[in-house]
């Protein structure tokens, strides 16, 4: 396993009262992940209490599955996923984050996505909490899940056409400008379209409904001071 790169930060630095070395935290996770899952393992990396390593993309179903159903891994629980952009001319990367009680290590697994491209296969029939995170990436990075059964905004509005989280996505002026956002950056109100707002339905009060404190202008023909100062 010469190949398994280890951090030389060392365990009392890390707060730890008692020391850990790397190979007792990980030692029988990581023979485990080269004799199971070698032709998928890119950049195998440890530290005190976590594994890490490199797939493809169109790959991490088939690996997250074997690490979840594999009794030699049992890794149940999915902790965490989110996407990292690695700048305008490199490539995404989503991160799960696995725990088992098998192992007294964390299995860290980065599946790599093409950003012109950006899709991976869904997870949420091995974890259906990973619905959220999904939803999240979906909104912030603009990666498609395929198979994701309700992949849409979850932040942004849905005529939203910008990623907020890559990197070259601009604020606030020239969003729209931007490689990452579209014709309708929220950022910019005189884009915004507030007729929903104007025309649907609202409860009003009559000024005798009003507190006592309030004052009297507060309400004028069934439209506040608030309403008027909107842009039309």
């Amino acid at each position: 396993m010469e190949h398994v790169r280890r951090s030389r930060t060392a365990a009392h630095a890390l707060g730890r009262r008692r020391a850990l070395t790397t190979p007792v935290a990980a030692g029988a996770l990581v023979r485990l992940l080269t004799e199971h899952l070698s032709a998928d393992l890119r950049d195998l990396w440890t530290d005190a209490d976590t594994v890490e390593f490199t797939i493809d993309g169109a790959r991490a179903l088939d690996v997250l599955t074997t690490l979840r159903d594999d009794d030699d891994f049992a890794f149940f629980m999915l902790a965490d996923a989110a996407a990292v952009d690695y700048g305008p001319n490199e490539h995404f990367e989503v991160v799960y984050h696995l725990f088992s009680w098998k192992h007294p290590a964390w299995l860290r697994v980065r599946a790599r996505v093409d950003r012109a491209e950006p899709r991976l296969p869904t997870i949420t029939g091995l974890w259906e909490g990973a619905m959220f995170h999904e939803r999240e990436m979906y909104d912030m990075m603009g990666i498609v899940f395929d198979g994701n059964r309700d992949l849409r905004r979850i932040y942004m509005s849905p005529d939203y056409r910008s990623f907020p989280h890559r990197k070259d996505f601009v604020l606030p002026d020239d969003a729209a400008d931007s490689a990452a956002a579209g014709v309708n950056p929220l950022e910019r109100p005189e884009t915004w379209d507030l007729t929903r707002f104007r025309d649907a339905p609202g409860v009003t009060f009559a000024a005798s409904e009003l507190r006592e404190d309030a004052p009297a202008e507060a309400v004028e023909d069934g439209e506040t001071l608030a309403d008027q100062s909107r842009p039309r």
